[in-house]
């Protein structure tokens, strides 16, 4: 009698491990239906079996994975898990190795959505030295592919490139992994672009898209569009630009995705610049209204920014606003960039002592940076080992 009713617990037991590792593999890939679907059915399931405190600990790290998905595809306010993060970092102590790996993991994710770039890569940088635990080299790949993305916007351009490769030569070895091998070619562009290489880094688009075309994902089409149009814009082709910001737009308003306040953004910038002011005007209203529907505070300062700049009597305080906003948030690579913008602006218009003032912040982001560069020096060891020894395998203008 008791050893049926222990068989009868086991069988459950086992398929439940199953479905939640089938659960996160659909996370990983961002199919949200299949997703969905696979985290009710385990609700259903978890109901009849008697956890132990490790399985029970990764479900609830997988939900919060679950969550940090919709906020990158479906514009979910990061502040609404912010319970389950509460609840989670409570745990911290209790997590046996390998679950240590995913919590960490996950933490430098959720800070990554809330722009605390320092805290992700310290949560990442503990994340790391658990990753001997994970036997399962596509999740490495993952990792090493959040990392990249996180020092990209920290204009960290050889560390986000080092983890960016890496990542490729693992899902390189599995066909089924091409749509994350397109998200490293956003990476490997965006470095490009930073280093002013901006020819290579329209190859790098315009390949992808094509890839993106095969695979058929929609929100991969529109970000490759997306940021040809942020080249584009770089370089002053304002109508290419235009052209490939208002492909991205459709899908991504079709889809609501949080990328919709970063293209009515660049859309609206584009549109500024080339001096379509009553367009651009349209889009910036647009844009600013959904940034604070979803307390996109990032994208809110932005917007402030090209308020202060085109869209008001040069109001220099909002400028300002936005600047601070910035650098509350360590963002000091798109000060490099505004500021400059912002100088440049005022130099045009002969008034030098507010140029002045702008080039000053310029050089004081860029000495952030460069000390930034500095500190994560250490890692070159961690660098340079069997996953990355130097050799572009991958074929990429880098």
């Amino acid at each position: 009698m008791d050893h049926t009713t222990i068989k009868k617990e086991r069988v459950p037991y086992e398929v439940l491990i199953s479905k939640l590792n089938s659960w996160y593999t659909t996370i990983k890939k961002n199919m949200i239906e299949e997703a969905q679907k696979k985290k009710l059915e385990i609700e259903s399931l978890i109901e009849e079996v008697e956890m132990k405190q490790d399985v029970l600990l990764y479900y609830q790290l997988l939900d919060f994975r679950h969550e940090l998905m919709l906020i990158y595809l479906r514009s979910k306010d990061v502040e609404e898990v912010r319970n389950t993060y509460e609840i989670l970092k409570e745990k911290e102590g209790s997590l046996s190795k390998m679950l240590e790996y995913y919590f960490f993991f996950f933490m430098g994710m959720y800070e990554f959505r809330r722009k605390e770039l320092v805290s992700a890569i310290n949560a990442y940088s503990l994340a790391e030295t658990k990753l001997s635990e994970i036997e399962d080299e596509i999740e490495r790949g993952e990792f090493y592919f959040k990392v990249s993305e996180v020092y990209y916007y920290m204009k960290q351009t050889y560390f986000s490139l080092s983890y960016a490769k890496r990542a490729i030569k693992i899902y390189q070895k599995f066909d089924i992994h091409d749509e994350r091998i397109l998200h490293c070619r956003f990476i490997v562009a965006g470095n490009l672009i930073d280093t002013l290489n901006y020819n290579s880094a329209i190859k790098e688009l315009k390949k992808g898209l094509q890839d993106a075309f095969k695979i058929g994902k929609k929100y991969l089409i529109a970000t490759f569009h997306m940021n040809l149009g942020i080249v584009y814009r770089s370089v002053g082709q304002y109508d290419l630009s235009i052209q490939n910001l208002m492909k991205a737009l459709q899908v991504f308003q079709e889809e609501k995705h949080i990328f919709m306040s970063k293209t009515l953004f660049n859309l609206s910038h584009v549109l500024a610049q080339k001096g379509e002011m009553n367009k651009a005007h349209l889009y910036f209203e647009q844009g600013s209204a959904i940034a604070i529907r979803n307390n996109d505070y990032e994208y809110q300062a932005k917007f402030k920014l090209l308020k202060g700049l085109y869209f008001s009597d040069e109001d220099v305080s909002l400028i300002n606003e936005a600047l601070d906003y910035f650098q509350s948030k360590k963002l000091f690579a798109d000060i490099e960039e505004y500021a400059h913008e912002v100088a440049e602006f005022y130099y045009e218009k002969g008034n030098s002592s507010l140029s002045n003032e702008y080039y000053r912040k310029v050089i004081a982001a860029r000495n952030e940076i460069r000390k930034g560069e500095i500190i994560h020096e250490e890692k070159n060891d961690c660098l340079i080992n069997d996953d990355f020894n130097g050799d572009d395998s991958t074929g990429l203008i880098l």
